[in-house]
């Protein structure tokens, strides 16, 4: 049986553009073709091959679905596309193994061919993929957390709806997740007409305020602590972040013709970990 269209995948466009300052590119993921065709409200089909030809030049494909349910990897592999597969539940934030590991293998991709293009999605292509490409930017490429932010939702075309993903992003304490299911979510679309003309002193001052609103929050909430501490109202509790702590290392192998083609160990056939069997979102965010 296959699977249903995720919720919300089908209103956000199918790709951004390169993030400036980098060689990658995020897209939602695409689907099987067999899950689209039929239905009315797609009016373009988003699987392997639109992807291959929208993205000619793409050279390893990242995908941080908790789930192997939506396409099959090796039909990039087939391309000559490397893949890796990384489980990421929505909506939490991450262990930072999973963070490390991701950031590991964007530079070894990105180290294979100066030519090529690395994609990164999750089922929309926003949330945990703008989550993860903003800390490689901030951590590995020096760019801070604030501009980061700004060059994804440019390219992607929509604003990081997840409170606790911006916050951990800009270095601040990050609230508990929203673990509400809302089907029908708003989706929050750039502008392109005011965010393209933005020139980079505007930027700047922009960030300026945002620093210092930020710095007078986290102010006041450091006060609000210290009194509920005194009240004895007991500590603020972070949500407990969960993941697995043992990862796979990535295995490449080039074929007789010297092609870049390549299969990744266990990407796509693989036993079901403690913590998918957890993860209990009636999609896969």
């Amino acid at each position: 049986m296959a699977p249903p269209i995720p919720d919300r995948w089908i209103p956000y466009k199918a790709c951004g553009k390169v993030i400036e300052g980098t060689r990658i590119i995020c897209f939602k993921v695409p689907l099987r073709k067999a899950v689209q065709i039929g239905k009315s409200e797609i009016k373009e089909i988003w699987d392997i091959k639109a992807l291959l030809e929208k993205i000619p030049n793409l050279g390893a494909v990242i995908d941080l679905t908790n789930t192997a349910r939506y396409y099959d990897p090796r039909e990039l592999q087939a391309a000559g596309v490397l893949h890796q597969k990384i489980l990421m539940p929505g909506r939490i934030i991450p262990p930072e193994n999973k963070v490390q590991r991701f950031m590991d293998t964007v530079d070894e991709f990105l180290g294979k061919d100066c030519e090529f293009l690395v994609g990164v999605h999750c089922t929309h292509g926003l949330n945990r993929t703008g989550y993860m490409v903003c800390r490689y930017m901030r951590d590995r490429l020096n760019i801070p957390g604030q501009l980061a932010i700004k060059r994804f939702e440019k390219a992607r075309g929509y604003q990081i709806e997840r409170e606790n993903y911006v916050a951990d992003i800009l270095g601040e304490k990050p609230p508990p997740p929203d673990l509400n299911f809302r089907k029908g979510t708003n989706i929050k679309s750039l502008e392109d007409g005011d965010k393209d003309n933005e020139d980079e002193d505007n930027r700047h001052e922009k960030d300026d305020r945002n620093t210092n609103d930020k710095t007078r929050r986290r102010k006041k909430d450091i006060d609000n602590r210290n009194w509920r501490s005194e009240e004895n109202r007991g500590n603020w509790r972070s949500e407990a972040q969960t993941g697995s702590s043992s990862s796979r290392n990535w295995r490449s192998q080039e074929d007789s013709r010297g092609s870049r083609r390549a299969e990744t160990s266990g990407s796509w056939r693989r036993k079901k970990t403690d913590s998918e069997s957890s993860y209990n979102f009636k999609y896969d965010y």
